[in-house]
């Protein structure tokens, strides 16, 4: 049995504690939510030279004003650009597994791509030896059904929402927003966006035993409300501490 109890019971700071000063998914964001005793979200992309990087989009633009994609990048490119004009780098998952060390739960987010299979066992040479408290996700099923037949100890996450304005087929709208691809990823819990959240999602989490974590909440009200619904919140931008306690 899994014991995903600091999963369930801990915070989670979306890409770390950020701010307009502190990058989001840097060591500096990482540091600032160890500091507070909270579990850390973050997400992972490949470069083009196979190493894995801690960063949330597919290009870099937003981040380091270079308007190139994360894969078409070698890491020797990746490692000269500065985020945010702040003196932090984009780190690689090594950096932030070495850095963090067990002390806090890290949640990983892994992108939908094709050729499912290189990424997923490059993310697993990384985290077979690491000693520390994670957990994957993915919007993408069939990411997460490698690892359960992979890696099957893994806590792992099914990510889904109301996936408006998304370029997807009816169907596989369908079957995402309403968890049925959960019979193909077979997750340990499920990770929905706070504002698609109904009392049918809250009924197949129920009936099947899997929790629901809510992402991405942005301040206190809001917390409180979606906290009855939900055993934890993914947060960023408040002070989470004045809803930690269960109304």
């Amino acid at each position: 049995m899994k014991d995903i109890s600091w999963l369930l019971n801990t915070p989670i700071a979306h890409r770390g504690c950020h701010s307009s000063d502190v990058p989001e998914n840097s060591i500096e964001a990482f540091s600032e939510a160890i500091k507070q005793g909270l579990n850390i979200e973050l997400d992972v992309h490949k470069t083009k030279d196979d190493i894995l990087v801690v960063f949330h989009d597919s290009n870099l633009f937003r981040l380091t004003s270079l308007n190139k994609i994360v894969e078409d990048c070698t890491y020797s490119e990746i490692k000269k650009l500065v985020l945010n004009k702040s003196n932090e780098r984009i780190p690689t998952l090594k950096n932030v597994l070495d850095y963090v060390n067990g002390q806090v739960g890290l949640l990983i987010e892994i992108k939908q791509h094709p050729d499912i299979g290189k990424l997923e066992e490059l993310i697993s040479q990384s985290l077979d030896t690491y000693k520390g408290n994670f957990a994957v996700q993915s919007f993408d099923p069939l990411i997460l059904k490698w690892f359960y037949k992979n890696r099957s100890w893994y806590i792992r996450g099914q990510l889904s929402s109301g996936l408006k304005g998304e370029k997807i087929s009816f169907l596989k709208k369908f079957l995402l927003q309403n968890l049925i691809v959960n019979l193909i990823s077979k997750p340990d819990f499920i990770s929905y966006n706070y504002v698609y959240l109904n009392l049918w999602i809250k009924l197949i989490s129920v009936m099947s035993r899997v929790p629901i974590i809510v992402w991405t909440v942005h301040d206190s009200v809001t917390a409180r409300r979606v906290r009855r619904m939900a055993k934890n919140i993914i947060f960023e931008n408040f002070n989470i501490e004045t809803v930690m306690q269960r109304e």
